[in-house]
């Protein structure tokens, strides 16, 4: 996970960075309840950003603990929503290894967090943690670019992605086909009074084969209950096309039919 986002969180929701939590868990979460009759209050939200997705479910009285490595994401995290009367809790923390603190969680959530992860080790560390935290019959949730969203991203090169009076933001992506990787690069230009300065900043997201993540899931205590495209539809990672999917997944005990 990049440190490059300490450069990025001042600017992360200007240039539209959390676009994507904030259209698509209302989305996640009206699909669990209405297809899996899930019920709960305490869901654990991993890689929380800049708040996005835990100011969505706190909002709504669900109990969110929303954790992120990152001190400077959680800090405009903290600074965005007078969270007193809620139940909203904002933790630093790796999401690889968090603590039995963390456990008897009804739903655990990672909106656009996993491909930031750098192996399948990393990732595989994350599935237990989740089976760890969640109590049985409970529900992961999480996205992934797939490797041919990646693989796109990558060739289309680079491009202005915000013009402001004080603000300017330009980004390239490239994506290392040996590696399975994209890489975006941020060339960053902001006015303070008079001057303005230049930064940079890179984020690579890694792809992983979506048949190697479901085999993990089920070695780490999960059932797979739906595979989905962008478009809610059920996803073959053998024959269907998408650049992004959404994973369903209960943890084993209580079986949750579909509903």
């Amino acid at each position: 996970m990049s440190g490059d986002y300490a450069v990025l969180a001042p600017i992360y929701n200007t240039i539209g960075m959390d676009d994507f939590a904030e259209a698509v868990t209302p989305q996640l979460f009206v699909y669990a309840q209405s297809n899996f009759d899930w019920i709960g209050r305490r869901v654990l939200e991993l890689g929380c950003g800049t708040g996005a997705s835990a100011r969505w479910l706190a909002e709504r009285g669900i109990n969110t603990t929303a954790v992120d490595i990152s001190a400077e994401m959680l800090a405009q995290a903290r600074a965005s929503i007078d969270s007193r009367g809620l139940g909203l809790t904002w933790k630093r923390a790796d999401i690889r290894s968090l603590d039995d603190t963390y456990s008897g969680m009804d739903m655990v959530i990672a909106v656009d967090v996993m491909n930031d992860l750098l192996n399948l080790r990393d990732l595989e560390a994350v599935f237990k943690t989740a089976a760890r935290v969640l109590d049985p019959g409970k529900l992961l949730i999480f996205d992934l670019h797939t490797i041919e969203g990646l693989a796109e991203r990558g060739r289309v090169g680079g491009s202005l992605i915000y013009d402001g009076d004080e603000l300017s933001v330009f980004a390239r992506s490239d994506f290392d086909y040996e590696r399975q990787a994209n890489t975006t690069t941020f060339i960053i230009f902001q006015r303070t009074d008079a001057l303005w300065s230049r930064v940079e900043a890179a984020l690579t997201l890694r792809g992983f084969p979506l048949q190697a993540v479901a085999a993990l899931l089920q070695r780490c205590g999960f059932n797979l209950l739906a595979l989905l495209n962008t478009n809610f539809e059920p996803f073959d990672p053998a024959a269907s096309h998408s650049r992004r999917v959404f994973f369903f997944a209960q943890k084993q005990g209580d079986e949750m039919e579909p509903g």
